[in-house]
C-alpha cells in the first residue's frame, strides 16, 4: 500500500510538470506563431524554478526549516537561488547568443550612404526605401527592472509552495499515525477491559461447586457447565468490539445462575432480563459490573438484604439496565472498593464507545446503591 501511494504521488507530479511544460507549446501551435525563442527561455526559467522547488522540497526543509533553523534555511537559499540565477544566465547566453548580423560596427548605415547616393538631381524626391529586416519594429519587451521583480516574486512563490506541500504532507502523514496510534491504544485497553474477570468470582465459584458435589451432584454438574460457558465467552466469543445482544443477555444470565450459589435464604434476589425482539449489537461485558458490585456489597449475614437487576432491550431503541441493591454496611466506600473491571473502568469503556449515546448513574441512596446504564442502539 505505501509503495502504491509513492508510485502515485510520482506520477502526479510528473503529469504536473507535463502540463506546465507542454501547455506552452500548444497554445503557440494553435495561434500559427510557434517561435523557439521565447520557448527555450520558458523552459529554461521554469527548469531552474523545479530545481530550486525539490531541493527544498526533498532536502533544505527537511535538514533545517523542520529542525528550526531558520538562519541556516535562509542564508542555504540565497545562495542557492544566487548559483541558479548564475546558471540561467550562462545557460540562456548559450542556447539564444545576442544576433550579430543587425550590429552597426563604427556608425556606419549603409542604408543611410545608399539612400544618400540616391539624391536625385534638382530637389526632387524618391519614394521611401522598403524596409529592411534588420529596421522591422522588434516585439515589445517589459522593462528590466519589471523582469527582475517577476523573476524574484515567482522565487518567492516557488519557495513558499514547497513549504506549504511539505508541511501538508507532513501534516497528513502526522494525522494518520496519530490516529492509527490512538485507535491502537484504545483497542488495546478495550482487548484488557474485556477480559478482567474478577479472580475472586472464579475462587469463590469454585469452592461452591466443590460444596455442591457432596450435597447436589446434578446441581454442580450444572454449575460446571455454565462456568465454562461463562469462561469460553469471555476467553473467545467477545473477541469483537460489538456481540449480538442475545449473547450477552445469556451470558448475563449464566452469571447470575453462578453468582446465587452465594446466595443465603436471608437475600431477596430478583431477576428480569427481557428482549423485544431485538438482534443488534453491543458492547461485551457491560452488566457484569455492575451486577458483580451489586452482589459484593449488597450480601450480609447479619440482617434481610437484596438485590434487584433488570435489563430491558428494545428493538431498534436500545438497552436499559438498573441494578439496585442494598447496603448492610452503610460505611461502605463503594468507589474505592469496587470489584472487577470497576465503575470507573466501565466510564472509560462508555465514553470510548458509546460517546454521547449512553447514560450511566451510579449513586448512594441512604442504605441501598442505585446504577443505570441506558445505551442507545442508534
Amino acid at each position: 500500500m505505501i509503495k502504491v501511494k509513492s508510485h502515485i504521488k510520482v506520477f502526479s507530479h510528473i503529469l504536473v510538470w507535463c502540463i506546465i511544460l507542454l501547455v506552452p507549446i500548444y497554445i503557440m501551435s494553435k495561434e500559427g506563431t510557434f517561435d523557439s525563442k521565447p520557448y527555450i527561455s520558458y523552459l529554461v526559467r521554469t527548469s531552474i524554478l523545479a530545481i530550486l522547488f525539490y531541493i527544498n522540497y526533498l532536502f533544505l526543509i527537511d535538514i533545517f526549516l523542520f529542525k528550526k533553523q531558520f538562519l541556516g534555511y535562509v542564508v542555504s537559499n540565497f545562495v542557492l537561488v544566487s548559483a541558479l540565477v548564475i546558471i540561467q544566465t550562462m545557460t540562456l547566453s548559450v542556447l539564444m547568443p545576442p544576433d550579430s548580423s543587425s550590429k552597426r560596427q563604427f556608425g556606419f548605415n549603409p542604408q543611410k550612404e545608399q539612400r544618400r547616393e540616391e539624391q536625385p538631381p534638382h530637389g526632387g524626391t524618391l519614394p521611401p526605401p522598403p524596409i529592411m529586416q534588420d529596421e522591422r519594429q522588434l516585439p515589445h519587451r517589459p522593462p528590466f527592472a519589471m523582469r527582475i521583480y517577476s523573476d524574484y516574486l515567482m522565487i518567492v512563490f516557488v519557495l513558499g509552495l514547497s513549504v506549504a506541500m511539505k508541511m501538508t504532507v507532513r501534516w497528513y502523514g502526522d494525522s494518520i499515525k496519530f490516529e492509527q496510534e490512538k485507535s491502537g491504544r484504545l483497542e488495546a485497553d478495550l482487548r484488557n477491559l474485556r477480559s478482567q474477570l474478577n479472580p475472586h468470582f472464579l475462587f469463590n465459584t469454585l469452592n461452591n461447586i466443590y460444596s455442591l458435589i457432596a450435597i447436589d451432584q446434578m446441581k454442580a454438574q450444572d454449575s460446571v457447565h455454565r462456568l465454562s460457558n461463562l469462561l469460553r465467552y469471555v476467553l473467545y466469543d467477545n473477541d469483537q468490539k460489538l456481540v449480538p445482544i442475545e449473547k450477552e443477555l445469556e451470558f448475563t444470565r449464566n452469571y447470575i445462575d453462578l453468582m446465587r450459589l452465594r446466595v443465603s435464604s436471608n437475600v431477596r434476589l430478583d431477576v428480569l432480563i427481557e428482549n423485544k425482539g431485538s438482534s443488534d449489537m453491543v458492547a461485551s461485558l457491560m452488566f457484569m459490573t455492575l451486577i458483580e458490585n451489586a452482589f459484593k456489597h449488597g450480601l450480609s449475614s447479619r440482617g434481610d438484604c437484596f438485590i434487584d437487576i433488570k435489563i430491558l432491550v428494545e428493538k431498534q431503541s436500545g438497552v436499559l439496565c438498573t441494578v439496585e441493591n442494598s447496603l448492610p454496611d452503610t460505611s461502605t466506600n463503594i468507589e474505592s472498593a469496587n470489584s472487577g473491571i470497576g465503575l470507573a473502568n466501565l466510564t472509560k469503556r462508555l465514553e470510548l464507545i458509546y460517546p454521547g449515546k449512553h447514560e450511566f448513574i451510579a449513586e448512594k441512596r441512604d442504605d441501598r446503591f442505585f446504577t443505570l446504564l441506558r445505551i442507545d442502539f442508534t
